[in-house]
């Protein structure tokens, strides 16, 4: 894609991921091993649903955000989205789920972090 394409999806959201609002860096595009102000050319309608690769059809998002998405679609998005609710309010009032959810959070990130590890030594 060509800088003047990258720069056009940028602007239109004024260097924020469009799902969570981070600040972004217009440079760190398509970094991953500084995952802090990375970027992706996120598809507004899927290409599995049948959107197109045109800059009209792409949003900025950041690294993170655009890694949870991926392949989700509306239904399982939606489902994920209130389940972190439900989450979020276990771990808030220090319930045994919440502290249950959190080991769990912090389980996942660090296999994560193995596996990048694991992956940037094979790259």
């Amino acid at each position: 894609m060509t800088t003047k394409k990258l720069r056009q999806i940028f602007d239109r959201t004024n260097g924020h991921c469009h799902f969570c609002g981070d600040k972004l860096v217009f440079e760190k595009y398509g970094l991953r091993k500084d995952e802090n102000e990375t970027w992706e050319a996120d598809h507004i309608i899927q290409k599995g649903k049948g959107g197109s690769h045109n800059p009209d059809n792409r949003l900025s998002a950041c690294y993170r955000c655009n890694r949870l998405r991926w392949h989700r679609k509306g239904k399982n998005i939606r489902n994920l989205l209130l389940l972190g609710l439900i989450a979020k309010d276990e771990i808030e009032h220090k319930s045994e789920l919440g502290k249950a959810i959190v080991k769990l959070k912090n389980k996942r990130q660090n296999a994560n972090k193995k596996r990048r590890r694991n992956l940037s030594k094979v790259f």
